[in-house]
């Protein structure tokens, strides 16, 4: 029974990196095309360029974003696993 609680409790923390990653990707993904948007209005910089400066600046967040809620939906399959488990 012991480890069915503790299941639980390492779901209810996987659920909140699964949120917060996710979260953080939409953010990154918004963030980055008001970016890019603000850039193509600049007479000096052409699409092209805006475009690649804005995907290079947001590549970064959006891997650790998706590593966060990777790491949340591991976690969470781990929990049911190891509640399965506990019957035998």
């Amino acid at each position: 029974m012991e480890i069915r609680a503790e299941a639980r409790r390492l779901a209810s923390i996987a659920t909140v990196f699964v949120w917060v990653g996710w979260f953080f990707v939409l953010y990154a993904i918004i963030a980055g095309i008001f970016w890019w948007i603000d850039l193509t209005s600049k007479p000096s910089i052409d699409f092209l360029q805006a475009l690649g400066a804005s995907l290079a600046a947001v590549g970064g967040p959006i891997f650790l974003a998706l590593i966060i809620a990777g790491m949340g939906h591991f976690l969470r399959l781990f929990a049911m696993w190891a509640a399965s488990q506990s019957n035998i």
